[in-house]
């Protein structure tokens, strides 16, 4: 069994480079399937969810051409608009290639839409969409059937929640269908305007009108292939500043968007964080002390559900009692019982956890069950003075690229073992 062996309690001091958006990485290589060409998509993650998507787009036939932090797209080629059971892997970012593959062959089979194991994921609000744009959606054993038999016609579409799968597939589905399509209610993400700048920018007609709620789309015949450059992790920069106030340092990272983060700013600067920003930078610094305050997750610009486990470690450090409330996935409280071994002081009721914090985390075995909760663990063993164990790394390894290489980076005490 892999695990990682942390020896916490250093006060961790540096610079961290933010990699490229996992959350932008799967409908970007997924619109690039709308394309007979060649697309180089570049500041691409090297972290094991796009491995295995890229192995995906392989297997279905797509020619991919793998380098250092880019990719070369190239769907000129027909390819089988199809994703069978043994291939899911566990990959959450399949469920954009459904928009995509109805658009480019008017069909579709996907089985799965993997992901981990935080809570419900409906697919309600793609299927209302998908089917309002012309797509007859069925089920077999498990595995969504999908034909446009009549071809996609624009329509109107009002989506019940801002559900960030179901506005990427709806844009990806409507971009070649004839007349106007109005998603209102749409997703307002950073990955969101990452993808319509991506598809603009290949000749598509997207507009984003108001607050970003409203986006319409003008169906076009085709598109050209483009030079893309995707947008950095805003959860990957979010972790790496709430680790300077676990671990009492100082960091900044590098290649950041800070208006992408304002949510998490904010709330880090109430928890008594000193956060400056500085064009493409911010720089996170412990000040002495850490402040109880209230967290509430909800859709962007609102505090980012992959970010709440992070700053519920934090939490439990902080000098009194804190809320956190998980409104998006009932199940982001898994790390809770790893927390307590290592002396937290936490209550959850129904969607809220009631954090008392304490004076210091011990060391502890703790077992990553999920990505942003496996590394948030990570997280609270850095700041344990010991020697800990985080079992289950793979599940870190899905979202976070080089991690171990920079925390050590940072002066972190962090060694890859295997028993």
């Amino acid at each position: 069994m892999e695990y990682l062996e942390v020896n916490g309690g250093k006060i961790l001091k540096g610079e961290v480079l933010i990699s490229g958006s996992k959350n932008a990485a799967f409908p970007v290589l997924s619109a690039c399937l709308l394309i007979e060409g060649k697309c180089h998509i570049k500041n691409i993650p090297n972290i094991l969810d796009v491995k295995k998507f890229l192995f995906q787009l392989k297997k279905i036939g797509v020619n991919v051409l793998e380098g250092e932090h880019e990719v070369e797209i190239d769907a000129s080629s027909s390819f089988k608009p199809e994703i069978p059971p043994e291939e899911t892997e566990n990959i959450r970012g399949t469920q954009t290639l459904l928009g995509a593959f109805i658009a480019r062959h008017m069909k579709a089979s996907i089985a799965g839409l993997g992901g981990c194991n935080i809570g419900k994921r409906p697919i309600d609000q793609h299927i209302k969409g998908l089917e309002s744009l012309g797509v007859e959606i069925s089920w077999d054993k498990g595995i969504l059937k999908a034909h446009s038999p009549k071809g996609l016609k624009g329509n109107k579409i009002f989506l019940d929640m801002p559900s960030v799968g179901a506005t990427e597939n709806i844009i990806l589905a409507s971009v070649f269908a004839e007349g106007e399509t109005i998603i209102e209610n749409a997703a307002r993400e950073p990955e969101i305007k990452d993808l319509i700048n991506f598809l603009n920018l290949a000749g598509a007609n997207i507009e984003v009108n108001g607050t970003g709620s409203t986006i319409v789309v003008h169906g076009v015949k085709k598109l050209k292939p483009v030079k893309y450059s995707i947008i950095p992790d805003r959860i990957e920069a979010a972790t790496y500043l709430i680790l300077a106030g676990l671990t009492k340092g100082k960091i900044k990272i590098k290649n950041t968007l800070p208006y992408h983060l304002e949510a998490v700013i904010m709330k880090l600067k109430e928890i008594g964080l000193d956060v400056s920003v500085n064009e493409n930078e911010i720089t996170a610094s412990y000040k002495g002390k850490l402040l109880p305050t209230s967290v509430k997750t909800l859709p962007y610009p609102g505090f980012p559900t992959d970010v709440q486990s992070q700053i519920l470690t934090l939490l439990t450090l902080a000098n009194g009692s804190s809320v956190v409330t998980e409104t998006v996935f009932e199940n982001r409280f898994r790390i809770v019982d790893d927390l307590l071994k290592m002396g937290a002081n936490i209550r959850v009721e129904g969607i809220s956890a009631f954090i008392t914090g304490v004076k210091e985390l011990k060391p502890s075995v703790v077992t990553a069950k999920d990505l942003r909760g496996g590394m948030s663990l990570l997280l609270a063993t850095l700041s344990a003075k010991g020697t800990s164990k985080v079992l289950e790394p793979v599940h870190i390894d899905r979202g976070y690229e080089s991690y171990i290489e920079k925390i050590k980076g940072l002066g972190g005490d962090v060694e890859r073992k295997n028993s």
